[in-house]
């Protein structure tokens, strides 16, 4: 975690401290530094501000009683959150205008908790990319200068032709904000356009116009937009609007994911694994590069898992934490209770043969506790089979593939086990 960018906070209240601290040790996204005072801040921030990716700042400070410490962090271009113990308009609309990012009311647990929801936020957008859709080069500047202040990675268009070849260069487009009056194509037909290719779960749009038409939030809608937002908007409603869309996307993702993952190990599950593969070997076999699939089978496993409880879930948990610590840029999934599959894309016989060959001797190094005594502990053993593409039409997708493996690991049963057999 050394590398890793974290947040400043900055609060002189020991109870307020103690309640974050709290929040934070139980949020395992990001690492935090502490100060009470202004001057404790300023030594943190030293000539270093980089290191902070966000800052969450409360308002008054014995040191600093009117709002010092929020020029502080601001004159750093650190992105900041004000925690403020009272509400007024013209304070919240000077702390916009100053720059900040949010401000969180010092309330209930629930304020500290949607405060850290924010810093939370702000660190995932580190890695969401939007793309702004306007003919209009101030107004694609105002929306930019808002979405930067949140973090996201920014890409502009300016008109709904450009908008479809960047979102091709940029397949990892996650928002589009389109705007609807374009000389080219307007925000309808162009939400339309990226509709055939993505759909509502794949990548959020949000519709936006000056027009005084009523009929246009819903004319965006019925066209596949998520969202729509009149110009002007208020800057807390764009904010708004984003996260909220942005977390449903999320939310819809993390569902998906976990439908395709075995429950106990959390590697890909067979069906997803197998849809997985077979795209990518229709994609090999276009490029003509090579690749070679494995399954790796756990020894003896029957036979110990009759003898001790909880034997099965413990060396399959054990095994998976290995397998995906080590093989992470491969796609690996688990085929049934006692094998483990691997595609390696782009890797040689050879190659594949040494790198299976060393995992095989990492697994001995595995402990697994039996019958829930951590003073009784087995070593597990692997047989691996390997098998590459050859060139005959049958076997451009996964199940022959597998079924040589099959072949190949009978092989290494009769050969005793522990060994990794390729044809």
């Amino acid at each position: 975690m050394s590398n890793t960018k974290k947040l400043l906070l900055v609060e002189d209240s020991s109870l307020v401290l103690k309640v974050l601290k709290r929040i934070i040790d139980n949020n395992a996204e990001f690492d935090a530094d502490f100060a009470e005072t202004y001057a404790e801040a300023k030594s943190l921030i030293g000539d270093k501000p980089e290191r902070y990716f966000a800052a969450l700042v409360d308002l008054n400070l014995p040191d600093a009683p009117k709002g010092e410490v929020v020029d502080l962090v601001l004159l750093n271009k650190i992105p900041t959150i004000v925690l403020t113990g009272s509400y007024s308009e013209k304070k919240k609309d000077d702390l916009i205008n100053k720059g900040v990012v949010d401000y969180v009311v010092k309330e209930t647990r629930y304020s500290y908790e949607s405060a850290i929801q924010i810093i939370s936020r702000l660190n995932k957008n580190h890695n969401i990319k939007v793309m702004i859709v306007d003919d209009s080069s101030v107004a694609r500047k105002q929306c930019s200068r808002l979405l930067e202040k949140y973090l996201f990675q920014i890409v502009e268009a300016s008109g709904a032709k450009q908008a479809i070849h960047l979102l091709v260069d940029n397949p990892d487009i996650k928002l589009v904000i389109t705007d609807y009056n374009m000389p080219d194509i307007d925000g309808f037909e162009l939400v339309k356009l990226i509709r055939t290719k993505y759909d509502k779960y794949d990548l959020t749009i949000i519709g936006l116009s000056g027009d005084g038409d009523t009929k246009l939030s819903s004319r965006f809608i019925k066209n596949g937009a998520n969202d729509f937002l009149k110009k002007p908007f208020v800057q807390e409603e764009f904010y708004c609007r984003i996260m909220h869309n942005l977390e449903t996307l999320e939310s819809i993702e993390k569902i998906t994911d976990a439908a395709n993952r075995d429950y106990l190990t959390q590697l890909f599950n067979r069906q997803y694994f197998y849809q997985q593969v077979n795209s990518k070997i229709q994609l090999a076999r276009e490029s003509a590069s090579c690749f070679c699939i494995a399954i790796i089978e756990i020894d003896n496993f029957k036979e110990f898992n009759n003898v001790y409880h909880n034997y099965g879930d413990n060396v399959a948990f054990s095994f998976s934490k290995l397998f995906s610590r080590e093989l992470n840029e491969y796609l690996i999934g688990r085929l049934n209770g006692t094998q483990f599959v691997i595609f390696l894309n782009g890797v040689e016989e050879k190659k594949a043969f040494d790198l299976l060959d060393l995992f095989r001797e990492k697994v001995k190094e595995i402990s697994v506790p039996i019958d829930n005594d951590e003073n009784k502990n087995l070593s597990i053993s692997v047989s691996i089979s390997s098998n590459k593409l050859y060139e005959e039409e049958d076997l451009w997708t996964i199940n022959p593939l597998l079924e040589k493996c099959e072949q190949l690991l009978e092989r290494a049963r009769n050969a005793g086990c522990d060994i990794v057999v390729y044809d």
